[in-house]
């Protein structure tokens, strides 16, 4: 594998800094992840559609456009459908994630070591 184009690009949104600062020291203790902190939900969908994202991890309640919004935007558009996303969140609303379709979530507080194990999993699917 070369060094860099073998990285897997994870786009992390969730508006609190600190939650993404710890999610980004977390994946890139991995050599192959590299974590791209985005703190609201309209520019992470700008980025998004502007890069060639291999995960989006994704908090639900923001400010704006939250993640729930977010991800329904993603999953009607060609382009960002295939995506695999996890929802990293405190939101306990089981409905709405089983009314979205939602299956691939981690609750807040997370354990570090789960958190990279469903990220090289939806990967591996992805």
């Amino acid at each position: 594998m070369g060094s860099g184009d073998s990285k897997k690009l994870i786009v992390v949104v969730d508006d609190d800094k600190a939650i993404t600062e710890l999610i980004k020291d977390v994946l890139e203790s991995e050599p192959d992840y590299v974590a791209v902190p985005v703190h609201d939900g309209r520019r992470a969908l700008d980025l998004i559609r502007s890069i060639q994202a291999s995960l989006i991890l994704l908090d639900v309640r923001m400010p704006g456009l939250n993640g729930l919004q977010l991800y329904d935007i993603l999953q009607a558009n060609d382009s960002t459908c295939e995506i695999p996303v996890i929802f990293v969140t405190a939101n306990s609303d089981n409905e709405a994630f089983r009314s979205h379709h939602i299956d691939n979530y981690i609750a807040k507080p997370f354990d570090p070591g789960e958190l990279l194990a469903r990220v090289a999993a939806a990967l591996d699917r992805g």
